[in-house]
């Protein structure tokens, strides 16, 4: 952890070391040592002007010194102000990058897997800002001369048309619904096997086999194995569902992107309607809007799901032969995930206007500024963040409240379904509340942090500069914080085996602080491209067209390599916490069944018999101590109990337990009772 955390360190005190606190940001006001070149040139040129009258060589001498002291001094005149902030950024940029690559190949896989999440989810929120800041912006164009009851109209409208959209690219790239639009002729097949390539470190990673490749295959009929190339060379393979990853990754994609571009709209149909005087009376009258803005997108949702019904119900039957059932249960949840986050995401920012309204005193306008800006005191401050403590707590309740003690089952894994699966309303509303507090805890600190740095007026919260550096030390302690928390996680199953409610708990912490450090970022890469259309004469076509180019550029690269780690990771998790599960159950199986032994009554304990064993016996982990490990052809000496499946076994001076279905009368015990053979 060292490394990185140094390296983090030495990139916000290199960024904070940028010179100008000028309003423009972009650094109008000179530093010290440049006005310091330009008194030593003023003083140089009235010494030349005093010594005009010298004669000879010396005259000579000193207009060659003046030359070429003035060479140096030009040359040193070319670094500006603007260029001390390239070079401060191109340094902390450096460092950056470099302490992400430590990060995301760090030698514990919860961290690799919370790094790229956290990577992920900035990249993602960043995308639906800049796409949605470019659309919104030429609406506006035309919506300036509106009513604002029009505005919050149109912004809603937006906001259930993002919604439509989500609803059809998740339909298509599952197979339900307008299939062509995804997938063209070929209809998917979630129940078809490909050999794909499993090294990751070859360009064709992840690339399927042609059928002439799979015949250099070693092993066809296992789920790994080794193909020979070209080449001659061994490269390891796994039989992957192709088609089933590949829409999975898609359809998080774009559910997450649309899901985000919603949110924000529905925020902003839901801050607007914050600025009507009525509702800027109290704090109570200042949250209504979200309740509202909630129950309208509720009833959108309900509408949605009604829509979806009979192509379920058609894909269930009609596409039986290539995965109808998991097609249905994997539309449903990633729609049902989406729609959560934009309830989660609009809900969750109108609270915080409203608490903030409460706890200050000031309402901030639509884009959570507060115009002019309010230095407020330490008690305001230290409330509003004993309120994110209070809602991190409370989400955590909600959270386990109402998932606990339930197994999720894999879509992956869903074979056969007999209707359309359904979530409850009820729970559906504790996800949300749960999912919204968890933001809240997240923007608290987020404008919190701005509070405190306007207070320490340490930097410039309004500059491109200081909106960077408030990123970068967000950044730095929430990466503190995941690293205790994985601290924590690893402690819980250390000492108590799976505690699954810990680490559920730790897993909505750890997303929260994802959310906050992409919410700090996307403020700096909106001020970004807004300050980049600043210079353009038409600066909402600018951005908008900007926005697009960045999107198309980066939306890609995050699908493909970004979000299928984050998948493959998730799956990993998984495996694991299936097989913990499973070990579990086996231990307090056998647990129960030395409970018995110590239970029996000495009378059912039989006389002591010889058997021999003819298969290898291995010593479970989780009963180490309990079972015997015997190899084949080991004697041992046994007692069995009466109404049991296990003996009670003895060799070579040791003692514990072996399966008695491993034992029958064959053999030697055909002539002596007293000896059993095992069976294997």
């Amino acid at each position: 952890m060292a490394r990185p955390v140094w390296l983090l360190l030495l990139a916000v005190a290199t960024l904070a070391k940028t010179p100008g606190q000028a309003s423009d940001g972009f650094g109008a006001v000179e530093d010290g040592r440049f006005r310091q070149m330009q008194d030593d040139e003023e003083a140089a040129a009235e010494g030349a002007a005093e010594g005009e009258g010298a004669e000879g060589e010396g005259a000579k001498g000193e207009e060659g010194e003046g030359e070429e002291g003035g060479e140096e001094e030009e040359e040193e005149h070319h670094l500006t102000q603007a260029d001390s902030e390239v070079a401060y950024m191109l340094l902390g940029a450096v460092i950056l990058v470099v302490s992400l690559f430590y990060l995301v190949n760090w030698n514990d896989d919860d961290i690799r897997y919370y790094a790229m999440n956290i990577i992920s989810m900035t990249m993602s929120i960043f995308s639906a800002v800049l796409m949605y800041q470019g659309i919104n912006d030429q609406i506006g164009r035309f919506s300036a001369n509106l009513t604002l009851y029009h505005r919050i109209l149109i912004q809603f409208a937006q906001c259930c048309f993002y919604v439509l959209v989500m609803q059809v690219l998740i339909g298509s790239i599952s197979g339900i619904f307008f299939v062509e639009l995804m997938w063209g002729s070929k209809e998917p097949d979630f129940d078809r096997e490909d050999w794909l390539i499993a090294d990751g470190l070859r360009a064709d990673y992840c690339n399927a086999l042609t059928d002439e490749e799979v015949k250099h295959i070693r092993n066809p009929a296992a789920m790994k194995s080794v193909w020979i190339d070209t080449y001659g060379v061994e490269v390891p393979v796994s039989k992957t569902k192709d088609d089933l990853q590949l829409a999975k990754r898609r359809m998080r994609c774009w559910a997450m992107l649309l899901a985000h571009m919603s949110g924000f709209a529905a925020i902003n149909s839901g801050a607007q309607l914050q600025e009507l005087e009525v509702f800027r009376t109290n704090a109570f009258m200042a949250i209504t809007p979200a309740f509202v803005n909630q129950a309208l997108l509720q009833l959108l949702f309900l509408s949605f799901a009604k829509l979806r019904t009979k192509p379920m119900t058609d894909a269930m039957t009609k596409h039986k032969d290539s995965g109808g059932a998991r097609k249905v249960v994997l539309c449903h949840e990633t729609v049902i995930e989406a729609e959560n986050d934009v309830s989660s995401l609009s809900m969750s920012y109108l609270l915080v206007q409203g608490l903030r309204f409460a706890v200050s005193g000031v309402m901030p306008n639509a884009e959570g500024m507060e115009e002019p800006p309010v230095i407020h005191s330490w008690s305001v401050i230290g409330i509003f963040f004993a309120c994110s403590i209070v809602a991190a707590i409370a989400s955590i309740v909600i959270a386990l409240k109402c998932g606990g003690g339930e197994e999720e089952e894999d879509p992956a894994e869903v074979k056969e379904i007999e209707q359309i699966p359904e979530v409850s309303f009820g729970v559906r509303m504790a996800q949300v509340l749960s999912n919204s507090l968890a933001m809240v805890f997240a923007w608290i600190l987020f404008f919190g942090s701005r509070w405190i740095s306007l207070k320490l007026d340490i930097f410039d919260n309004e500059s491109m500069i200081g909106q960077v550096i408030l990123a970068l030390i967000l950044s730095f302690f929430c990466g503190i914080a995941v690293f205790m928390l994985d601290r924590v996680d690893d402690y819980q199953k250390e000492n108590h085996g799976s505690a699954e409610e810990a680490a559920k708990a730790i897993r909505i912490i750890i997303q929260a602080i994802a959310i906050l450090i992409g919410f700090s970022w996307e403020h700096s890469f909106e001020e970004g491209v807004a300050a980049v259309a600043s210079t353009a004469n038409h600066k909402r076509l600018c951005k908008f067209f900007l926005g697009c180019f960045v999107c198309f550029f980066l939306v890609p690269a995050w699908r493909r390599h970004i979000l299928m780690k984050v998948l493959a990771y998730e799956d990993m998790k998984k495996k694991r916490a299936m097989a913990t599960k499973a070990n579990v159950r086996r231990s307090l199986i056998l647990r129960k069944q030395l409970t018995k032994y110590t239970e029996l009554p000495t009378e059912e304990v039989q006389e002591k018999t010889s058997a021999t064993v003819t298969d290898d016996v291995e010593m479970a982990p989780l009963m180490e101590g309990h079972i015997l490990s015997v190899k084949k052809g080991d004697k041992v000496t046994i007692k069995p109990f009466g109404k049991t499946d296990w003996v009670w076994a003895e060799v070579g001076g040791k003692e514990g337990l072996l399966p008695s279905a491993r034992l029958s009368t064959s053999g030697a015990a055909a002539e002596d009772p007293a000896r059993l053979t095992a069976q294997g």
